[in-house]
């Protein structure tokens, strides 16, 4: 996955948790906040990189979370952009 694709999955995972850390979000969710449906053959979402980054973690089979520092990340990254 590219680093811009990395940037929209977070991007998406914030909005999806309301930009809370440690509110867990089902991939199902992240899959189509990105537009992918079940029926898409790409590569499974895998956020490997991002939590190698400390930006995400898995709590749990099939869910992630944005950490403290992938909530600060975001907000970085909208301030930046002036969105």
């Amino acid at each position: 996955m590219s680093r811009r694709d990395l940037v929209h999955v977070l991007t998406a995972l914030h909005d999806l948790s309301g930009g809370r850390a440690g509110a867990a979000v089902d991939v199902a969710a992240i899959d189509e906040a990105i537009g992918r449906s079940r029926r898409d053959m790409r590569t499974p979402l895998n956020l490997a990189d991002l939590e190698a980054d400390g930006l995400v973690a898995s709590p749990a089979e099939g869910t992630w979370t944005l950490t403290d520092d992938g909530v600060a990340w975001v907000r970085r990254d909208r301030e930046l952009s002036g969105g």
